[in-house]
């Protein structure tokens, strides 16, 4: 028999992320300036996350798991799954599409839960006419693996061509992100640890 499939909307799941941030930040008793210090991020972007204005980006929501001590995924979770479980169905992701942010592209959680993870693997998707290249880093090491189409991902000073089955893994603390033209779309699986 087949299980219906989980269909909930992008502004649901972009909502819920903003509350889940703030709820997080409360229950640590941290204030938006003191996420500030630790993020280096603005109090006036942290509110803006807080109240879905601005979605953030993943290398932001790496920081901010990182400054709250706590997994990304906490951020997506919506309800808890069994302890020790591996199994996570496609239907139960989380896609957010990056509308209200800088960088609009759609990342999908593969897998939830409030366990912290040494690491986090997300699945990536952008395309070049509606992206916007900018540098991120965040906390930890990060690993790329290109499933479909082509683009530029910038490492610090260096710039690689990564095309399906190429792999990149680096330290997340160094200024990254992927550089993709007009006429460009690229899907990546991204694996990273540290927060």
């Amino acid at each position: 028999m087949n299980r219906p499939k989980e269909t909930i909307s992008e502004d649901v799941i972009e909502q819920h992320v903003a509350r889940r941030i703030r709820q997080v930040r409360a229950a640590r008793g941290m204030t938006l300036q003191q996420v500030s210090d630790r993020t280096g991020l603005s109090k006036g972007l942290l509110s803006k996350i807080e109240n879905c204005i601005v979605l953030p980006s993943l290398g932001t929501l790496a920081k901010l798991a990182s400054a709250l001590e706590t997994p990304i995924g906490e951020f997506f979770e919506m309800q808890d799954l069994e302890p020790g479980s591996v199994f996570f169905p496609q239907s139960r992701r989380k896609r957010v599409q990056g509308r209200r942010s800088e960088l609009n592209y759609e990342y999908e959680l593969l897998v939830s839960g409030r366990k912290r993870r040494d690491m986090q693997p997300l699945m990536i998707s952008i395309n070049g006419e509606s992206c916007k290249f900018a540098l991120r880093e965040h906390p930890g090491e990060q690993f790329i693996f290109m499933l479909e189409g082509l683009m530029d991902y910038v490492v610090g000073e260096k710039t690689y061509r990564v095309e399906p089955g190429d792999c990149l893994y680096f330290d997340a603390r160094v200024p990254h992100g992927p550089k993709v033209h007009k006429n460009q779309k690229a899907r990546y699986l991204v694996v990273f640890t540290g927060c």
